[in-house]
């Protein structure tokens, strides 16, 4: 690391505990939270985490982001109390608040998971709207994350789809035998209204193929089958063992207003598979293809049914996907150029009096 490129400042960390290694990451949450961590220490003075590795509060962080003139990264969606903490300090002197957003955590509640209570859901969306209209800068995951909130004038806002780390822009290579079916996998969260259910039931029904699920169970119902297999969590140095050796990937999202905007955080790890992929006809992901050029490497289905999925598994056997052309286009969105990029944009540019919102 050369100490003469360094950015000599600052800068408390607040998330749910540091995700300082790959075998850390278990959810596309983490992906951007490593990524965010490595690079703030590569290139800034001094990291402060909020929590220690056990998840209790550091009261060094504490008192730093406290004082004048601090400088606050938050991981958005690292709880309630970290929430505050953050929200408070963006009131003393001109303390410098940085919000990593990758999903609108009271909108998702209410539209895709469990409705909370309303006392619950009403000092969420408080904090929340405080917390964005507070920030120095807003690193937003797609878009379309500006149909929620008006920025102000003078904030900053970064838009950095998803991506992929740069040493893990390589070709996979299946290592497994396989049973003589199929392997279509769907990978990360299983609470998608039903989702899983409805999946596992359509896959019951045809011949030739596997089901492989991945990811934490949460509420969901998985009924295992003969062709249905769930494996659970597993770590993101793990998962790619597992994405080599399927014949194509799943994204079979319910379309509605939130989930037809965003851009799955798992999508590059999607593409980079070389893989056809069956998903949803969602705008975030179309816009995101489209952007790439890698359009033919998905077939859309507005509806899933027994005869549309069977007709997808069909063509995706004739797919030929370029993997060497696939991995060139996602170069683009390497993870650890990108945040260089948004660092060096929040700490080091001037400000405006307007907002500025740049694509990275």
């Amino acid at each position: 690391m050369n100490v003469d490129k360094l950015i000599k400042t600052e800068v408390i960390f607040i998330d749910n505990a540091p995700i300082k290694k790959k075998s850390d990451i278990h959810h596309g949450g983490h992906v951007r939270r490593y990524y965010v961590w490595i690079t703030l220490n590569k290139m800034v003075g001094k990291v402060i985490p909020f929590r220690k590795e056990n998840g209790a509060i550091n009261p060094l962080a504490v008192r730093c982001m406290f004082k004048k003139d601090s400088k606050i990264w938050v991981e958005y969606g690292c709880g309630g109390t970290a929430h505050l903490f953050a929200l408070f300090a963006s009131f003393i002197g001109s303390n410098r608040l940085v919000l990593n957003i990758h999903d609108f955590l009271v909108i998702q509640r209410r539209d895709l998971e469990k409705n909370p209570p309303f006392f619950r859901r009403f000092r969420l969306q408080v904090i929340e709207t405080l917390l964005i209209n507070r920030a120095y800068a807003n690193i937003l995951a797609w878009p379309r994350m500006l149909d929620y909130f008006t920025p102000k004038k003078n904030q900053k806002l970064l838009i950095m789809v998803p991506g992929v780390g740069e040493d893990e822009l390589v070709a996979l290579s299946p290592n497994n035998k396989k049973n003589g079916r199929k392997i279509a996998l769907y990978f990360g969260s299983m609470i998608r209204k039903g989702m899983i259910e409805w999946i596992t039931e359509l896959f019951s029904e045809i011949n030739g193929w596997e089901l492989h699920l991945v990811g934490a169970r949460g509420d969901a119902e998985i009924a295992e089958r003969e062709n249905v297999k769930y494996t659970g969590s597993v770590s993101h140095d793990k998962l790619f063992d597992i994405i080599s050796n399927a014949d194509l990937v799943l994204i079979p999202y319910p379309k509605n207003g939130y989930m037809d905007r965003l851009i799955p955080m798992k999508i590059a790890y999607t593409l980079i598979s070389g893989k056809p992929v069956i998903s949803t006809r969602l705008q975030g992901l179309y816009e995101y293809t489209s952007m790439l050029g890698l359009k033919e490497n998905i077939i859309y289905l507005d509806d899933w049914n027994r005869d549309s999925l069977m007709g997808a598994l069909k063509k995706a056997e004739n797919i030929e996907i370029d993997v060497s052309k696939t991995i060139e286009k996602l170069r683009s969105l390497s993870w650890e150029p990108r945040f260089r990029k948004a660092i060096e944009i929040i700490f080091n540019e001037p400000d405006s009096p307007d907002n500025q919102i740049k694509r990275i």
